[in-house]
C-alpha cells in the first residue's frame, strides 16, 4: 500500500481530542456530600465493566473516525503486482494479423496464422490475449481473454481482404486497443511487411503507449508478382492500352486476354522483363452503344490472382443532336464547331447546321443544347423562341461576332454590351491571353493550356449580378460569361469562335475546351465510370433518384428509395446502377500499389521493432520478477466504512448518555 497525499496523515493528531473529551467526561460532576460509605453495599462488577466497556468502544468509535477521515483525503492506494501466486507474471498480449492485400500472396496466409497459433499457444496460463485484424481499417477479432482455445477458434474467421495496410496508421490504432489495460502489453504484428506501407515519417511508427514490439514477417524474398497496372482508351483512334508489371521476377512471357462484355474478342502475347513496365494495345474495339463492359487479364494466373485482371467502362452514347445557327453555314466557326464536336467521345453529338430564319420550323426541345455562332444575327422571334426554349431548361452556347457592334445588350442575357470602338483595344503585345478561370465549375475541369490562345478582338461586357464570370481576359475583361434564364443557361463567349477574332479554333486545347462546354450544356457532366475500392457511392454523386445499385456479385446494395443511403464500394468488378429504365456502370480495380512486394529492409525493420523498448523495465525478465501494475484507489471502502462507523457511534452515545443520566434502556 502507498499514499497519494500523505501530507493528510497530520490530521491524526485530532485523536487526542476525543481522549481529552472522553478522560473529562469520565468524572461525574454532581457531587454530593455524604457522611459515610462504609454502611453501603458495594456496586455489582458486572455492572461496572460493562459501563467500562461501553466507555471504551464509544471512544474507539471516535478514534476510528478521524483515522479514516484522515486516510480518505491522504488517498491511501493499494499497489498491485503482475506476480501470480505461483510466481509466474501475468502480460496482455494483443495479436495484430495483416488482412491487406498482399497476404493473399501464395502461402503468406497460411504462415500468418501459423505465427497467430504459435503465439497463443506459447502464452503463459495467466496471461491475456486480444486478436486484431488490420486492412483499411483496424478491427477487433476475439476481446480479450484468458482462454486460449476462443482465440483459436475466432482465426478461422479472419482472412485476407482487398485493401491496402498503412503502417502508421495502425499504430494510431492501438492506443485505442490497449486503452485500460493494466498489465504489460505486448504488441504481435504478423505481416509481409511490404515496403508500400511504411508511413511517410518514421516516427509514426513509434508506439503511443509503452509495450514490447513483435514483429513477424510472413514474405519470403523469392516471391514473384505480375499485374495488369491499368488501361488507357483513347476514342478518337479506338485504341485501348494495357499496363503490365512484374515484381522482383526473371524474364517471362504472358497472355493477355481481352473481354468485351464477358465474351473473348482478343489474345496477345507479351514479354515482361524483371521490374519493368510493359504496355500493350488492342485496336478496332467494335464497341455497342451504351455502357461496354471490357476486361482484360492474363490467360494463366499468378499466386496473386485477384490482380491479375483489371476492369474498365467504355461509353459509347447514342449522339445527341446538337443545333448550329449561324447566318453563313460555311463560315469557319461553323467548320470548327462541328469538326471539334463530332471528334468527342466517339461522335456523340450529331451537328445540325440551320440559318436564323429557319429555327421558327424546328422543335428547339429535341436538341441537347444550341449554338448561336453570332448574337447579332438572331432576330426578336428568333430571341423569343430561344427564350422559352431555355425557360424550360434548354442550354444555350453563344458568341459575340461582328454582329454584336451595332447592339446595346445581349439578347437572352441581357448584359450591356461595350461600343464598337472599344474592341481590340489591346495594351501590351498587342493581344490579350486568358489571365483567370474558375477551374472548380464542371465545364473546365479538364482544361489545360488555354492561356496559349490569343485573343486579338472581343467585346467588353457589363455583367449582371447574377452572372458568373468563368474565364477573364489578363486586362480583366469576361472572356467567358454563364447566366440563368428560367431552368436554362446561356454561356456567353465574348470573342468570336473562328480565327478572325482570336487563334482558339487552331489550338489543341480548342477540342477539349468545346467538349467540357458540351458536356455540360447537355447535362453528361457529373456521371462517373470508375470508383476507387473503399470509396461510397451514394444516389446524390450517381445523380439519381430512387435507383438501385447492384455489386459486382449481383446482390442489391442499395435499393428504391435509398437516397442518402450510402454503399461501400468493397469489391472490385463492375457496379450497376438502375434508374429510370436505363443501366449505368461503374468499373472498381484494385489499388495497384498494392501488387508491390517489395519488402522492407531488414535495417528498417530492425529500428521499427526497437521502438517498442521503451517497455524494457516493464516486461518479464523472468519468473520471480515483479512488475508494478496500476494502482487501485481504496477510499470507496474507506468512505464506506466511515460512514458505517459514524452511524454506530450515533447509536452507541446516546445509549452511553441515556445509561448515565439513569435512563432505563
Amino acid at each position: 500500500m502507498t499514499l497519494l497525499a500523505p501530507i493528510f496523515l497530520f490530521g491524526l493528531l485530532a485523536i487526542g481530542l476525543p481522549i481529552w473529551l472522553h478522560r473529562v467526561s469520565s468524572d461525574n460532576p454532581n457531587r454530593q456530600l455524604f457522611s459515610s460509605s462504609m454502611f453501603l453495599e458495594p456496586g455489582e462488577p458486572q455492572r461496572v465493566l460493562a459501563k467500562q466497556l461501553q466507555y471504551l468502544l464509544l471512544l474507539a468509535l471516535r478514534i476510528g473516525v478521524l483515522v479514516l477521515l484522515a486516510l480518505a483525503f491522504a488517498g491511501l492506494v493499494l499497489q498491485r503486482t503482475g506476480v501470480t501466486a505461483e510466481g509466474e507474471s501475468s502480460a496482455f498480449h494483443l495479436i495484430v494479423l495483416d488482412t491487406s492485400l498482399s497476404m493473399s500472396h501464395g502461402r503468406r496466409w497460411d504462415r500468418a496464422l501459423a505465427e497467430a497459433r504459435a503465439i497463443i499457444d506459447g502464452l503463459g496460463a495467466t496471461d491475456f490475449v486480444q486478436l486484431a485484424s488490420a486492412g483499411r481499417t483496424t478491427q477487433t477479432i476475439a476481446e480479450s481473454s484468458s482462454d486460449k482455445g476462443s482465440i483459436i477458434r475466432a482465426l478461422g474467421v479472419v482472412e485476407p481482404g482487398l485493401f491496402r495496410i498503412d503502417y502508421g496508421e495502425l499504430m494510431d490504432s492501438v492506443d485505442s486497443l490497449l486503452r485500460g489495460v493494466e498489465l504489460p502489453a505486448v504488441l504481435h504484428i504478423i505481416t509481409d511487411a511490404q515496403e508500400i506501407s511504411l508511413p511517410v515519417r518514421f516516427a509514426d511508427l513509434a508506439p503511443r503507449i509503452p509495450l514490447e514490439l513483435q514483429i513477424y514477417n510472413v514474405a519470403t524474398l523469392d516471391d514473384q508478382n505480375w499485374s495488369v497496372d491499368g488501361m488507357l482508351y483513347l476514342p478518337e483512334a479506338g485504341e485501348l492500352t494495357v499496363r503490365v508489371r512484374g515484381f522482383n521476377t526473371e524474364p517471362v512471357e504472358k497472355h493477355l486476354i481481352l473481354r468485351l462484355n464477358s465474351q473473348q474478342i482478343a489474345r496477345q502475347q507479351i514479354v515482361i522483363e524483371p521490374n519493368e513496365l510493359v504496355r500493350a494495345t488492342f485496336r478496332n474495339l467494335d464497341l455497342a452503344v451504351g455502357s461496354n463492359r471490357v476486361s482484360v487479364g492474363f490467360e494463366v494466373r499468378d499466386e496473386l490472382e485477384i490482380d491479375d485482371q483489371r476492369f474498365l467502362v467504355l461509353d459509347r452514347p447514342v449522339p445527341l443532336p446538337v443545333l448550329l445557327v449561324g447566318n453563313n453555314p460555311q463560315r469557319h466557326d461553323m467548320l470548327f464547331l462541328e469538326s471539334a464536336l463530332e471528334t468527342l467521345d466517339q461522335r456523340s453529338f450529331r451537328v445540325e447546321r440551320a440559318r436564323p430564319l429557319s429555327i421558327r420550323d424546328r422543335d428547339l426541345n429535341l436538341y441537347a443544347f444550341v449554338v448561336i455562332t453570332d448574337v447579332g444575327s438572331l432576330g426578336p422571334d428568333e430571341t423569343d423562341l430561344l427564350a422559352d426554349y431555355m425557360e424550360t431548361g434548354g442550354s444555350v452556347l453563344m458568341a459575340l461576332d461582328q454582329g454584336a457592334t451595332g447592339l446595346e445588350r445581349v439578347p437572352l442575357g441581357g448584359q450591356m454590351l461595350q461600343t464598337f470602338s472599344q474592341l481590340g483595344e489591346i495594351t501590351g503585345p498587342g493581344y490579350a491571353v486568358v489571365g483567370a478561370m474558375d477551374r472548380s465549375h464542371p465545364g473546365l475541369q479538364s482544361i489545360d493550356e488555354l492561356r496559349s490562345a490569343k485573343f486579338f478582338r472581343y467585346v467588353n461586357v457589363a455583367p449582371q449580378p447574377s452572372d458568373q464570370v468563368l474565364i477573364r481576359l489578363d486586362n480583366g475583361s469576361p472572356l467567358l460569361v454563364e447566366s440563368d434564364l428560367g431552368r436554362g443557361r446561356l454561356l456567353l463567349f465574348t470573342s468570336s469562335l473562328d480565327r478572325e477574332w482570336n487563334d482558339l479554333p487552331v489550338q489543341p486545347v480548342f477540342v477539349p475546351f468545346i467538349a467540357g462546354l458540351g458536356s455540360y450544356l447537355s447535362g453528361n457532366i457529373g456521371l462517373i465510370n470508375e470508383a476507387r475500392l473503399g470509396s461510397s457511392l451514394t444516389s446524390g454523386t450517381l445523380g439519381i433518384q430512387g435507383g438501385q445499385i447492384f455489386d459486382p456479385r449481383g446482390d442489391r446494395v442499395l435499393g428504391i428509395g435509398g437516397t442518402g443511403d450510402e454503399v461501400l464500394v468493397d469489391q472490385v468488378g463492375f457496379y450497376e446502377v438502375v434508374s429510370g429504365g436505363a443501366t449505368q456502370l461503374i468499373a472498381i480495380n484494385l489499388d495497384p500499389a498494392e501488387s508491390n512486394l517489395t519488402v522492407i529492409d531488414s535495417t528498417t525493420l530492425g529500428g521499427w521493432r526497437d521502438l517498442g523498448s521503451g517497455a524494457e523495465e516493464q516486461r518479464v525478465i523472468s519468473g520471480t520478477e515483479k512488475i508494478d501494475a496500476q494502482p487501485v484507489g481504496l477510499w470507496p471502502w474507506i468512505v464506506t466504512m466511515l460512514l458505517i462507523i459514524v452511524l454506530i457511534e450515533s447509536w452507541v452515545g446516546n445509549y452511553y448518555l441515556n445509561v448515565r443520566r439513569g435512563v432505563s434502556v
